[in-house]
């Protein structure tokens, strides 16, 4: 496991529930018991110190009372003396402007000596001129006695007659004291002050103490609680977890059940309901899955082009079909191109501008020099959305594209109108010529001895070219129309080609023609009327365009492996040009159109001749080299017959 992996995984685990449910449960737990805990102490703590105060401020109380009565004792002896203090020994306290007598020093003394309080560190009487008289630390040390005390909670007292404490740091103890310092009052008048020193730190350890003890107790139970929080997630992110696994194999594909809850809480309830709800997504997804596939499978068996894109114009899904028409090379992705760049489509820089301006286009995507032209219709995707009872709104999505391919129909639809044209030229001229003949032999040509049989001669030749046009259209019209009667027979090829060939070189004996037939004989089955209009048509071609002198070869041979026979004339004319090779048996088509005219002709012979050999199950074509002659081929099946058949 890399770092990578290791770091995704440490995070993935302190953001699970589960560790985020213990953080919350420990974390409210440390927080209740932080809570508890510090008003525990504080409450502790308190009530330790009011007991400590209120303790030593009761025995206190006592002392004090003790010291007036040892005051009060020492008037009445001395009520009728004068009192003198003695200043110089400094060691009577000063009551009403008396000093007392030794016997009252010598009884406080005796009392603070024996007051005696746990944790009591000393105890001193201090007389109104902020004169220690009595120390329970320093009552054998004369020289402390009688000096001023410079206490700031003294002097507060005296001045105020309320009594006073503090807690201060002692540093020659190194701890905690508490400092009270209560009045001694003899009626409303203050003669002195009692300040008591004790060691509160004990009760600040004890609480110090018992603090310490709560934490021990916190932190076991925060593990306590820790391991209670994990036992107690598990029981619910375990259900959990079981659920979201079952998610990520859903987004997989494999939709199946939650296995393992069976509780009857909350939990096991959603697990029932997820289940249900898988169920009915697997099957939502296997109609989905079929409906796609009969989709895909129609789409990809259209012989139109689908190209399906986004609303950017974007391809995302395209045909076979298409690509086949588009023009695809090898491995050739189209998936994210611009649909309007395959296409070539320049004009409109976006498929919308297309669909405003109009709802299909002539495109032409080849890439070779054959031409193919595609009909390209456009139309929207759009989803619909209901925002309301009263209001739908529309989304575009995408775009359709459909290819039909058009190269067939435009190209007979061209053929359709150059036939027209062409149909109407070979009609017009002739009948020009007529018209222009008969008008002169009715402005009197009919009288000369000289022009009016060559005139009259004329209309007969126009007029026999029209009617075997007309004748020729008329049979190719009914080829076409699969109503051309053949009434077919055993012929000898050898026979019928020679017997053509004599007849044409008996009419041209200007012509040279050279004969490669078999004397054993060739039998094809057909028509031999057809026949012999079809090799009429090539032999009569030949001629037409080989200059005197020239070769004509016809050669008849057999494949006996194919049982088909090869017929091949060929001239020594002028030649086709390479690329009309492939036109020239197409109806009305002319290489050279004067040249024709001026041969005669109607331009028609060839594409009869193809429709006839087609109709025998047999092939025509042609080769040719410009300047040196053309070739016309015709293949026809064949049978051969014995001799000892004959």
């Amino acid at each position: 496991m890399n770092l990578f992996n290791y770091k995704n995984i440490n995070r993935r685990w302190f953001s699970s529930i589960r560790v985020k449910f213990v953080i919350v449960y420990v974390l409210v737990n440390i927080i209740a018991l932080q809570l508890i805990g510090l008003f525990f102490t504080a409450q502790l703590r308190t009530s330790n110190i009011n007991n400590f105060e209120q303790n030593i401020i009761e025995q206190e109380k006592i002392l004090n009372y003790h010291i007036r009565e040892e005051l009060d004792k020492d008037d009445k002896k001395n009520d009728n003396e004068e009192r003198v203090v003695g200043a110089t020994n400094g060691d009577s306290i000063k009551i009403e402007g008396d000093v007392a007598s030794v016997n009252a020093k010598s009884g406080i003394a005796k009392l603070i000596s024996e007051f005696n309080i746990q944790k009591l560190l000393s105890v001193s009487i201090i007389d109104n001129n902020s004169k220690i008289v009595a120390s329970s630390s320093k009552n054998r040390n004369d020289e402390y006695l009688a000096k001023r005390s410079f206490d700031p909670l003294v002097s507060q007292v005296l001045k105020t007659g309320e009594s006073a404490k503090k807690i201060q740091n002692n540093v020659e103890l190194g701890k905690r004291v508490w400092i009270y310092v209560s009045p001694i009052k003899q009626g409303n008048k203050i003669i002195g002050v009692v300040s008591l020193m004790a060691d509160i730190e004990s009760v600040y350890q004890d609480v110090n103490g018992i603090t310490k003890i709560f934490i021990i107790g916190t932190v076991l139970s925060i593990l306590i609680t820790t391991i209670i929080g994990f036992v107690a997630s598990k029981t619910v992110t375990s259900s959990i977890e079981k659920m979201s696994s079952q998610v990520k194999k859903m987004a997989a594909g494999n939709y199946g059940t939650v296995v393992g809850i069976d509780t009857n809480d909350e939990i096991g309830d959603l697990a029932k309901v997820f289940n249900k709800i898988s169920k009915r997504i697997e099957e939502e997804q296997a109609v989905t899955e079929t409906e796609r596939r009969k989709l895909a499978t129609i789409i990809e068996s259209m012989m139109d082009g689908i190209i399906t894109t986004d609303n950017n114009g974007r391809i995302i899904l395209i045909n076979t079909s298409a690509e086949d028409m588009i023009g695809a090379r090898d491995e050739e992705i189209f998936i994210g191109k611009d649909a309007l760049k395959i296409l070539n489509i320049t004009e409109y820089e976006h498929i919308g501008d297309i669909i405003e301006a109009e709802d299909s286009l002539l495109v032409n995507t080849s890439k070779t020099d054959e031409s193919l032209l595609l009909r390209a219709e456009f139309s929207k995707i759009v989803k619909e959305e209901k925002e309301n009872l009263m209001q739908m709104s529309t989304e575009l999505e995408g775009y359709i594209i459909v290819l039909y391919d058009v190269t067939d129909q435009e190209r007979q639809e061209k053929e359709r109108r150059e036939f027209v044209s062409t149909v109407s030229h070979e009609l017009r001229t002739p009948l020009t010529t007529m018209n222009s003949y008969i008008e002169a032999l009715e402005e009197g040509v009919i009288n000369d001895k000289e022009l009016a049989p060559q005139f009259i001669d004329t209309i007969h030749k126009e007029t026999n070219r029209m009617i075997r046009m007309v004748n020729e259209l008329m049979q190719l019209g009914k080829m076409d129309i699969k109503e051309e009667h053949y009434e077919k027979e055993f012929i000898d090829i050898n026979k019928l080609i020679e017997q053509i060939s004599d007849r044409f070189e008996l009419t041209h004996p200007e012509k040279n023609f050279i004969k490669h037939t078999s004397k054993i004989p060739i039998f094809v089955e057909g028509d031999q009327d057809k026949l012999t209009q079809v090799f009429d048509n090539i032999m009569n071609n030949a001629i037409k365009y080989s200059p005197n002198g020239k070769n004509i070869t016809i050669r008849v041979r057999q494949n006996y492996n194919h049982n088909r026979v090869n017929i091949s004339i060929k001239d020594e004319g002028v030649g086709i040009p390479l690329v009309h090779i492939d036109k020239i048996f197409n109806r009305f088509y002319r290489v050279d159109k004067s040249r024709q005219r001026s041969m005669g002709g109607t331009g028609l012979g060839l594409a009869l001749a193809k429709n006839i050999i087609e109709a025998h199950k047999g092939r025509i074509w042609a080769q040719s080299r410009e300047g040196y002659g053309t070739i016309i081929f015709v293949t026809l099946p064949c049978e051969r017959i014995d001799d000892e058949w004959l």
